[in-house]
């Protein structure tokens, strides 16, 4: 009884912590130094690619669980491979749901961390599982933190590709579900979301409406609120900064990004005008530089 109180008080002070902290010590430690923020962040998302690769290499290798069944289909699992992918490679059709995805399972987790202690400490995880679910979850968050609001601003306009992309994920989730992730012992599906019921108290229900099937509608709602936070923060957070309009690595390597950078756009570029004619200036200056 001790050790379990100890774990839920250690779960609700990591959480607030964490949860509270990091937004302010990335705010203070990367103002107006998008290009710390971008190292720091290639670092952060290779860490988390290559551990999770290493994760599952081991899961399949030494202890030889069938592969199969270890496919990510839930949120966090699938966020440990795609955020660090669309921040790695740049892809345009992969940032904006990588980032948004990402940072919902990070911000999520650390919130539940915090509200819902017992549900952890209860969950029958062995300690080394339980700290690290929390670390990475946590690098989840702190990525998303880092690429929102230091690094390039969340767009309205681009909204759709997030929404898509998260209920393909959904989707993806469900078909696990009624396949390679059946529970056959109880006869049903795997609940792949860790959605079990309304947590919403009486006096908010709606009357005439079943508290039981209420719990899609609840959580549709905080999904959206979150967006309308998210999306405003992000952009007041860079509301004087002028930053430019796409982060000004692309993705590839680190090498890459180090040898391009005396010449790629930092804070002082900020529309599509400035970029292109920007653009067009450097290539002036090496063409000239090329012939001396």
């Amino acid at each position: 009884m001790g050790m379990n109180m100890f774990w839920q008080v250690f779960c609700v002070v990591v959480g607030l912590s964490l949860l509270a902290g990091t937004p302010i010590v990335v705010l203070k430690v990367f103002d107006n130094r998008r290009k710390a923020a971008e190292k720091f962040m290639y670092k952060l998302m290779t860490f988390v690619l290559v551990y999770k690769i290493m994760h599952y290499a081991i899961i399949a290798i030494v202890y030889r669980q069938d592969i199969v069944k270890q496919i990510p289909a839930e949120i966090s699992a699938i966020s440990y491979f795609l955020m660090p992918a669309a921040y790695l490679s740049g892809a345009r059709v992969l940032k904006e749901t990588g980032r948004f995805v990402g940072f919902f399972a990070g911000l999520v987790q650390m919130a539940a961390i915090a509200i819902s202690p017992a549900s952890f400490v209860d969950s029958h995880m062995s300690n080394f599982t339980f700290i690290e679910s929390i670390v990475m979850h946590y690098c989840l968050y702190l990525g998303g933190v880092i690429w929102n609001f230091r690094i390039e601003p969340l767009r309205f306009r681009e909204l759709w590709q997030p929404i898509i992309g998260f209920f393909l994920i959904l989707m993806w989730g469900t078909l696990a579900a009624f396949t390679w992730r059946f529970d056959h012992e109880a006869g049903k599906p795997e609940n792949i979301m860790f959605i079990h019921e309304c947590v919403l108290p009486d006096w908010l229900l709606i009357p005439g409406f079943d508290q039981n099937h209420l719990f899609i509608i609840e959580y549709l709602a905080a999904f959206f609120v979150y967006i309308a936070i998210l999306y405003s923060l992000s952009r007041l957070a860079f509301k004087y900064q002028r930053p430019a309009p796409r982060s000004i690595w692309g993705g590839g390597t680190l090498a890459k990004y180090m040898r391009d950078l005396p010449t790629l756009p930092m804070s002082n570029i900020c529309t599509r005008k400035e970029l292109r004619e920007y653009a067009i200036k450097t290539q002036y200056e090496r063409y000239i530089r090329a012939l001396l």
